[in-house]
């Protein structure tokens, strides 16, 4: 399936959930924001919102800074 992952084209299996999208980006859960289809996903429904064709994602890290 193909998606839009912060505004560039991606490619996943069927059936990828949020959490296995972050994990394959390497991305801890609790450190990032995400919108998909501009709407804002609660951390907690992350391993249970599944991805679809033609989604748009955006994820966004939180940092730290002073």
């Amino acid at each position: 399936m193909k998606l839009t992952l912060n505004g560039q084209a991606r490619a996943l299996e069927n059936g990828v959930s949020l959490s296995d999208l972050l994990a394959s980006l390497q991305l801890a859960e609790k450190l990032v924001l995400v919108e998909l289809n501009g709407q804002p996903v609660a951390r907690l429904d992350f391993p249970n919102t599944a991805l679809n064709e033609g989604d748009i994602v955006e994820v966004v890290r939180m940092v730290a800074g002073g």
